[in-house]
């Protein structure tokens, strides 16, 4: 049915080229639109949407330099400028998959495949704005807090069987999950999903089985929407929460992984990988993850100096793992760091940390002249300053003093960290990431809990269950070289008990390259080291013959 109410809508039109601009424009009056005005790119649109309310948005995807469409969308819904009553339409001559995937996060109301023409348009809006007015008294009380009467009006529209009964389960059933209501949206989601299998539902009755704690369920029910539908976004971010909230930070990186691979252009996901690549000590999936976080944020709201200088954190990290492609990373890492002042506003400390870990990856290219010079530029900004500097500056002192050489010093600002923040476990769960072993009490009770539970495994053969213990104790104390060889020697048990495998290879390589680093003669495990060391070797020798 024809919409009768274009008199009284007010539209605007995104686009860097005229010819689109005056087409839509006059498509749009032609339908007896009043008013239609016109942004040449993201920046003005933006300012335009802030200023002036829009039943209509028409915006095309490639909008020249600056801000693409969708990230115009997303910087709408980021700031809250974008009521629920305006319709936002991306348009693009592209149809990629990632382009369409990418969406997901700020999704628009429609995308629209150039070139349009005046009878798809009419259609497509026709049927756009019979919903919206429909669902208009629902969308007023959710912007209003209101959420009873939301609740209210869609069980409402449901029972009387509204044409938009589908799109009022799909709303109530959020607004069950957002307030714990569990039980009733367990009862809308089977009723739904009795009568058609939609992927929404499914997704909604996961997440209603995980939070009833039934985990395990909600967890093999969303690996099967994937393995259905491996495109389903919504399933792997319900994935992510459920891993997350587990502390399953292996599985929950391997998921965020998969979900960048469908979804590579959407940075928040990109932005996560970076975070637990990073928390699980895997630099080299940090790195490159940071790496793609940042060129993604170059025109988006998400940017934040955070990602520029983790980039450049993870890459000094991956000199210890990865020296080459450490080294394929580093120009671009440093290039990302010198241009932070011209990006952001930074602050003292956040100046102080870029100079410390440009210091760590010109040591990583062999220009310690240069390194040196921004070590000492920086501590002697901080001795000037004579104020006491944030945890994440000392710690980047830290790894930077290491890799000068200058071992001493970092051991005694680590131990002046310890008795600063004696009182502040968090912080010291970060200090003892840097140190061989932990130096707080809770950490050495976290540390000996999860070794003891790993070597009671090891004793009863059962080498996976060993392998999880110490990996998640080596995640959390990396530099324990205790724990890095207990998992060397789980994983040789292992390896003898079920024959060789290439993933269980690369653990024992890198374990053992991280324990070299650290290791020295006069330490009492270097006899074990050592063993460990040569029946690794002979491992390998038996691949290549």
């Amino acid at each position: 049915m024809p919409y009768d109410g274009y008199d009284r809508l007010q539209a605007l039109v995104v686009d860097d080229f005229d010819a689109f601009r005056t087409t839509v424009t006059r498509m749009l009056l032609d339908l007896g639109v009043q008013k239609v005005d016109i942004a040449l790119n993201g920046e003005d649109a933006l300012a335009k949407c802030k200023h002036q309310y829009y039943d209509l948005v028409l915006c095309d995807y490639n909008l020249g330099n600056g801000k693409n469409g969708q990230q115009v969308l997303e910087k709408l819904r980021f700031d809250q400028v974008l009521s629920r009553q305006t319709l936002f339409l991306l348009v693009s001559a592209e149809s990629s998959k990632s382009i369409v995937m990418a969406a997901y996060d700020s999704e628009p109301d429609a995308y629209l495949t150039k070139p349009i023409t005046a009878k798809t348009l009419h259609q497509r809006l026709d049927r756009l704005l019979h919903q919206r007015d429909a669902m208009l008294e629902v969308y007023r009380a959710i912007e209003a807090g209101q959420t009873d009467l939301a609740v209210d009006l869609c069980r409402e529209k449901i029972d009387i069987g509204n044409r938009y009964a589908s799109i009022c389960q799909k709303l109530l059933g959020q607004l069950y999950l957002d307030n714990n209501a569990f039980d009733r949206a367990e009862d809308l989601y089977r009723e739904v999903l009795e009568a058609r299998q939609l992927e929404w539902a499914q997704v909604g009755m996961a997440r209603v089985k995980f939070g009833q704690g039934d985990e395990e369920i909600a967890i093999q029910w969303l690996k099967d929407i994937l393995l259905s539908n491996p495109l389903c976004m919504p399933a792997y971010d319900a994935l992510v929460a459920c891993y997350a909230a587990r502390d399953e930070q292996e599985e929950l990186q391997a998921v965020l992984q998969q979900a960048v691979n469908i979804s590579p252009i959407a940075i928040l996901r990109q932005q996560r990988l970076a975070q637990v690549a990073a928390e699980n000590s895997d630099y080299s999936t940090a790195a490159e993850a940071y790496r793609r976080t940042v060129k993604l944020g170059e025109h988006s709201c998400h940017d934040e100096i955070g990602n520029h200088l983790s980039f450049g954190r993870c890459t000094a990290a991956l000199f210890k793992e990865d020296v080459c492609l450490a080294k394929t990373l580093a120009t671009e890492a440093i290039s990302v760091l010198e241009n932070i002042r011209g990006r952001f506003d930074q602050n003292v400390e956040e100046g102080l940390q870029a100079k410390f870990i440009e210091s760590q990856l010109c040591v990583g290219q062999g220009n310690e002249h240069r390194a040196q010079q921004l070590l000492q530029e920086a501590v002697a900004k901080v001795e000037q300053l004579g104020a006491v500097s944030d945890l994440e500056t000392d710690l980047d002192c830290v790894q930077a003093l290491i890799a000068m050489g200058e071992q001493r010093k970092a051991d005694q600002l680590l131990e002046s960290l310890v008795q600063r923040y004696q009182h502040d476990q968090p912080a010291l769960n970060r200090i003892d990431r840097l140190l061989q072993e932990p130096v707080s009490e809770v950490n050495r009770r976290r540390v000996a809990e999860i070794n003891h539970q790993g070597i009671g495994f090891y004793d009863q053969g059962l080498y996976r269950e060993a392998i999880a213990s110490f990996k998640q104790a080596r995640r959390l104390f990396p530099n324990h070289i205790g724990v890095q060889l207990n998992l060397v020697q789980a994983l040789v048990g292992e390896t003898k008990e079920h024959g060789r495998d290439e993933s269980i290879m690369a653990l024992c390589l890198g374990s053992m390259k991280r324990v070299e680093i650290n290791i020295n003669p006069t330490h009492v495990q270097y006899q074990r080291y050592r063993k460990l060391q040569t029946i690794v070797q002979e491992m390998m020798q038996e691949k290549q013959q």
